[in-house]
């Protein structure tokens, strides 16, 4: 007697006595196999389970997941878009292509979309964090690894995301020592004359690294007092040098320096940047635009040589949000001074209060003379 069929699929008794699935994809009338049970009941179970995902739309085809993660991982990466829908931009392409290669491919590259299970990911996820690079690059990691199988999940080729483990996405930031005020004039008394003024304006404006490298004279407003970012320039892995705007809409910004900052910057002007509105504010020995590697050089040295070796260059930035805290400003006006944006509020941070922003300036000049007063008492008269 002939097979008794189901519309939508058939369960088939095979030689060895298991039961065979099989159930038929909507789109192209395929018929596919579920896999063999060793029950009728299990068998009935998994093309009922198929056949209502179906109905629900979210069924994922037995063989949708052979694609290697190394292979899709490489199309994820060429498609991938920005804010906005603009491309990725350079340096966060090369960030990706990097974790890329170091921490996920090595582990998962040759494994089959279909095949990456949530334990194998939490086994990969605490290798990273005990073993590897550390909390903070093993969370970056785990974000990129999710966002390349979420999309997965949206093209149909996973029914869902293996990386579950909650709260693994979450940077936790390190409690750093910040330079005091007195640090950083003495790292701006010990670079060479050229580089004085980036350190204080780094330390008492928070301006990002690509935003000071990024600034033109036509940026400077001497007469206001005032910094605008209006690019960033930052340069790739094999030296290629990227100018664009900033990072998001809350990096677009005009920012108030406290006279501290603003004497030394009228100075290096006169002495260090061309006279064009288009002339690099900070340049290297020969005039040219100041090159990542040339500053990091100088800055290793300087931090070396004051005791300070763990000092990043970035910690110049936590200091001057620090210290803009200090004056009493609210965390809106210290968001807006310092570019800072998160993804549901770029621009709401970005409308800060300018006018406040120049009473920043003047509290940060306060605090500056204060804290060096009590650092370096004035030596009273013979």
């Amino acid at each position: 007697m002939a097979r008794k069929r189901r519309q939508l699929g058939g369960i088939d008794r095979l030689g060895s006595g298991r039961y065979r699935a099989r159930v038929v994809d909507e789109a192209t009338g395929d018929r596919l196999s579920l896999g063999t049970y060793r029950t009728k009941t299990d068998a009935e179970q998994a093309l009922a389970s198929a056949i209502s995902d179906q109905s629900r739309g979210r069924w994922v085809r037995p063989d949708s997941g052979t694609t290697p993660f190394v292979t899709y991982a490489h199309q994820w990466l060429a498609s991938r878009l920005g804010r906005g829908g603009a491309p990725l931009r350079p340096r966060v392409r090369e960030l990706y292509e990097g974790q890329l290669r170091l921490h996920i491919l090595p582990t998962f590259g040759d494994v089959k979309l279909g095949r990456i299970r949530p334990a194998h990911v939490r086994g990969w996820y605490a290798g990273l964090v005990d073993g590897g690079p550390g909390a903070s690059t093993a969370a970056k990691c785990y974000r990129l690894l999710r966002a390349i199988l979420n999309t997965a999940v949206e093209d149909g080729i996973l029914v869902t995301n293996p990386c579950t483990i909650r709260g693994a996405g979450a940077e936790r930031a390190e409690e750093r020592r910040l330079p005091t005020v007195e640090q950083v004039f003495e790292l701006a008394a010990a670079v060479k004359p050229r580089f004085r003024a980036l350190v204080l304006v780094a330390a008492f404006s928070g301006l990002r690294r690509g935003e000071l490298f990024g600034l033109r004279r036509e940026h400077v407003d001497l007469e206001q007092g005032t910094v605008t970012v209006a690019l960033q320039r930052q340069q790739l892995a094999h030296g290629e040098m990227i100018v664009g705007p900033p990072k998001s809409d809350a990096g677009h910004r005009t920012v108030a320096l406290p006279q501290e900052a603003l004497d030394p910057l009228i100075a290096h002007l006169e002495c260090y940047t061309g006279p064009g509105p288009a002339d690099w504010v900070f340049t290297g020995d020969k005039g040219g635009p100041l090159r990542e590697a040339v500053w990091q050089h100088e800055w290793a040295k300087v931090r070396a040589g004051l005791g300070l070796p763990g000092l990043h260059f970035h910690d110049l930035r936590h200091a001057a949000a620090t210290m803009a805290a200090a004056t009493g400003a609210g965390v809106k006006e210290i968001m807006y001074r310092i570019g800072h944006s998160s993804p549901q509020a770029a621009l709401r941070y970005q409308h800060a209060s300018a006018r406040r922003d120049l009473a920043i300036a003047a509290g940060i000049d306060e605090l500056i003379r204060n804290e060096r007063a009590v650092t370096r008492p004035e030596t009273p008269d013979p």
